[in-house]
């Protein structure tokens, strides 16, 4: 267990958890609720992770001081042949470790021998990932920086080996067959990089060759799939609206050459002249988005980019990835924007106006502000179907830092000797309970950042049951206040040491 935990080591002072549901999507891929503990890693959790109890133990590979020592390519594709992928890696060079998800996808581990940035790893992997085709995949570290003053913590990954070869995440041996743990701790010895040498590594840019260059991403990933039988029909229909676009003279001619390329089996001349018929007419050229095959395998963020995608001429959003939340009242939310962390408020992430601000304060990004259909569609939709939600620290809690401003602003502060005194923002303490003015209580939380408002900040203390009594009107000075009255709150008597200590002679 310890070189296993030596070698996966990262984010010491939380771990990730994926909950299954027993469901799957369309690609085969468990579903399930993501979330982090905010906790250290003991070594009981390692021990379960390789006995193979549930749920499996995810990693963040990036630490505190925006450093790893692992890194990975997240191939989100099933049924690969992972031995063909590991000839590709061999022949480009490349210094990856393949492994089997649990789902039958891949991936693809970079190793470092002591902690590198977390930016130096990512470029690489992100590199590696073009040059290998898996352009798209997730890459983790997720992020090169992390807002820990904030309370951010970063991704996780599920580690592999979760129950050993049985729970099907393993490594690979160079013939294909499956790797006990003890040789996987081989092979790492083998592929396990200095920074310099991962600096080192070169990757040759690929020359990717679209069978619609310039098209709608949806379009390029089908051809190379395959249309399903029953919608190629509106499938081609969309292929024409792309040729319609990109080659307006003659797009007719290439578009049942399309029909014969990329559909198996073509539709007949008949149903080709039939869509060409309907593609001339007005108003009826526009891509079909959220019909099948095309919704299935939409991503509108990245249309946005290509010359002939939907919403190119509009002004670009920056990639928008990796959204979580911290379970706090009121909760926070980080997102890479453009590459940049970002703080959010639920307003701010809610309205695309508001979330502009945030990110030009925070990042110095421009975005563009679509319009509140879009942005919820387009862009916080997908964001929340990959959500990681993090356990808040509990002196975040608004509960306990109410119940300490209570305590600060009762117990130490001068207390009133009369309740006049009250007149003068003082708290009276009489016969086991506290009154004071809720203006002037108000008043000190906001003097000690409190950012709740005032009907707020009274509706929060009315949950303390075992210290709010009542809100009264009391008579002073020929004034009726209303004030609020608390169980009195006891000074904390200082811990004195039980160590007896041996007396100076003199």
């Amino acid at each position: 267990m310890q070189r296993f935990k030596e070698i996966f080591e990262g984010n010491n002072s939380a771990y990730g958890q994926l909950i299954l549901s027993g469901a799957t999507t369309d690609k085969g891929k468990a579903e399930g609720k993501a979330f982090i503990k905010r906790q250290s890693i003991t070594d009981d959790l390692w021990n379960e992770h390789l006995d193979g109890k549930d749920p499996a133990l995810g990693v963040i590979p990036i630490n505190e001081e925006n450093m790893c020592k692992w890194g990975c390519i997240d191939v989100d594709e099933y049924n690969l042949d992972h031995l063909v992928i590991m000839r590709n890696i061999k022949g480009m060079g490349f210094p990856l470790v393949t492994f089997r998800s649990k789902s039958g996808g891949a991936h693809l581990f970079l190793f470092a021998k002591d902690f590198i940035p977390a930016s130096l790893m990512q470029s690489k992997l992100k590199a590696m990932a073009e040059a290998l085709g898996y352009g798209g995949s997730e890459i983790f570290p997720k992020q090169t920086e992390i807002l820990v003053e904030r309370g951010d913590t970063g991704n996780f990954l599920n580690l592999p080996y979760h129950g050993g070869i049985r729970g099907l995440r393993y490594t690979f041996k160079a013939g294909g067959e499956a790797a006990s743990l003890e040789e996987f701790y081989q092979i790492y010895d083998e592929w396990v990089q200095t920074r310099e040498e991962i600096e080192s590594i070169v990757v040759k840019k690929q020359e990717i060759i679209e069978a619609f260059p310039d098209g709608p991403p949806c379009l390029n990933r089908l051809a190379d799939e395959g249309f399903g039988e029953g919608s190629r029909n509106n499938g081609l229909f969309n292929v024409g609206v792309y040729r319609k676009k990109s080659n307006p003279d003659n797009w007719e001619d290439m578009l049942v050459a399309d029909n014969q390329k990329v559909m198996s089996p073509p539709l007949s001349n008949t149903e080709v002249q039939l869509l060409i018929k309907s593609l001339n007419r007005k108003g009826y050229d526009k891509y079909r988005c959220k019909e099948q095959p095309i919704c299935g395998v939409c991503n509108p963020a990245k249309c946005r980019t290509k010359k002939f995608g939907v919403g190119f001429d509009e002004e670009q959003m920056p990639e928008l990835d990796t959204l979580t939340k911290i379970k706090s009242n009121p909760p926070q939310w980080f997102l890479n924007v453009g590459g940049k962390r970002v703080e959010l408020k639920t307003e701010q992430l809610h309205n695309p106006n508001l979330f502009a601000l945030a990110v030009l304060d925070q990042a110095d990004i421009m975005t563009p502000i679509p319009k509140a259909k879009d942005w919820r569609e387009l862009y916080v939709s997908p964001l929340l179907s990959a959500l990681e939600e993090i356990e808040p620290l509990e002196s975040l809690d608004p509960i306990n830092q109410i119940i300490n401003l209570l305590y600060d602003f009762t117990v130490n502060r001068p207390a009133a000797r009369t309740k006049e005194d009250m007149l003068n923002k003082m708290s009276w303490t009489d016969d086991g309970y506290t009154y004071f003015r809720m203006d002037d209580f108000y008043s000190f939380c906001k003097r000690n950042n409190w950012e709740m408002d005032k009907i707020k900040t009274g509706n929060l203390m009315k949950q303390l049951e075992d210290i709010f009594d009542d809100e009264i009107r009391m008579t002073i000075k020929n004034q009726t206040p209303r004030v609020i009255k608390i169980k009195a709150m006891k000074k904390d008597k200082p811990a004195l040491s039980k160590v007896k200590y041996e007396e100076a002679p003199f």
